[in-house]
């Protein structure tokens, strides 16, 4: 604010000194071109007396005629620059005020403008006031999250936590905050970068890696569940007593299909809790199920090719090329987009070879196993987005999948994108 009352304070002073100058340079004419008329005055009139002195003898007519000749010649200079200097100080006395005027409408705009941008009262009465409830929006967001959130609510405690982070970057327990509220909102990636934030600055608080294990595990997806294992393994060798991370180790080495963690940590809290909680149900149940499974792999030995005309495509240096490799199954049976399994690879020469079984599903919920029919795609991209783009080559194949078996399959890249 200071900054904007000095710059405000020099910008009126200029606008003032635009407009009062061309007053001041009118009041220096004026009295010049008074002080001329004076003058003329004075020579007419000693023109009469020169007259007069002639009649009376006084003077000769030679010496009147001289005389009136130099004060004739005194009487041009005086009267001929008025009249030009009058001419041009109106003219340029105009145009001063014209553009006097124009420079003083534009310093009022830029002066409103910087002080629209500059002053922050209501952003900062409204940060003082999120601040002083971060305590309570922390209890309804947080702590015991309410159905009457507000969006307003999850904006002002965004605001608090931000500020306060900004005057401490070194904060662990703000970016926690952070994490959580990201979290709440579904925004994973937001969350994690906050809480891998609060971990560099606090890497043994407990309370934080609770949070981002259970973070991460929100989304229910494979990449995510086995940094949860990760995250969930360090917290209970922090407190090994810890049974909310034993139960949520538990479920998540049993999604994973890990059978030997899940039962580990199913043994610690089994009796914790009746045999009727969900959670008990659902953990034994997917031991059970795991238990049952064949050991063997479901999958496809998939050699990946090119046409001859993608092939001189490729071998061009000079020209865009593609990077990445995406090999994924879907489910040749129905219209769901979600990938069974998918493996992303940096491209390297064509032919190659990629094995793609059941253990590289996305979802823990959702493999090669739940597939009769499927339908294979290999895509050359130009970057890590498993998204196609216009200008990418992949080619595909659909074929009934054999159970507990890993079969080889071919797949000519033959096709480009073109919307």
């Amino acid at each position: 604010m200071i900054t904007f009352y000095i710059l405000a304070v020099g910008l009126a002073m200029l606008a003032l000194g635009f407009i009062f100058y061309p007053v001041f340079k009118r009041n220096y004419a004026a009295h010049t071109q008074a002080f001329t008329l004076s003058n003329t005055r004075l020579i007419k009139q000693r023109l009469v007396e020169l007259d007069e002195e002639f009649a009376q003898g006084i003077i000769s007519d030679k010496h009147r005629t001289q005389a009136q000749k130099d004060l004739k010649i005194a009487l041009l200079d005086e009267t001929r620059p008025e009249s030009d200097t009058i001419v041009v100080d109106s003219v340029n006395n105009s145009h001063t005020s014209k553009i006097a005027s124009a420079l003083l409408v534009v310093l009022l705009l830029a002066s409103g403008v910087m002080y629209w941008h500059v002053n922050q009262v209501s952003g900062v009465s409204g940060l003082y006031q999120a601040q002083a409830d971060m305590q309570r929006l922390t209890d309804k967001i947080i702590v015991n999250p309410s159905e009457d959130v507000t969006l307003e609510d999850v904006q002002s405690f965004t605001l608090a936590i931000r500020s306060r982070i900004a005057h401490n970057a070194e904060d662990a327990t703000g970016w926690m905050l952070l994490g959580r509220l990201y979290g709440a909102l579904n925004q994973f990636e937001q969350a994690y970068q906050a809480f891998d934030k609060s971990l560099l600055i606090a890497p043994n608080n407990a309370e934080t890696l609770s949070s981002y294990a259970q973070a991460l595990m929100m989304p229910n997806q494979v990449e995510f569940l086995k940094k949860a294992v990760v995250v969930l393994r360090r917290l209970l060798v922090l407190e090994p007593d810890n049974n909310q991370a034993a139960l949520m180790l538990s479920m998540t080495a049993g999604q994973l299909g890990d059978l030997a963690t899940s039962e580990q940590y199913f043994m610690q809290i089994k009796e914790l809790l009746p045999p009727n909680n969900p959670a008990i149900v659902q953990i034994q149940s997917r031991i059970d199920e795991l238990k049952g499974q064949s050991k063997l792999a479901t999958g496809f030995s998939i050699t990946i090719s090119a046409d001859k005309d993608i092939n001189t495509r490729l071998a061009q240096s000079n020209r865009l090329q593609p990077t990445y490799l995406f090999v994924f199954a879907k489910d040749g049976a129905s219209d769901n987009p979600l990938p069974a399994a998918v493996k992303k690879l940096n491209l390297g020469a064509l032919p190659t070879t990629v094995t793609l079984t059941n253990s590289d599903a996305m979802m823990a919920t959702y493999s090669l196993n739940d597939l009769t029919e499927v339908t294979l795609t290999a895509r050359l991209s130009f970057d890590e987005n498993v998204q196609t783009s216009v200008g990418e080559l992949e080619g595909s194949i659909t074929l009934t999948k054999v159970a507990d078996a890993v079969i080889p399959v071919s797949i000519i890249i033959n096709k480009e994108i073109k919307n």
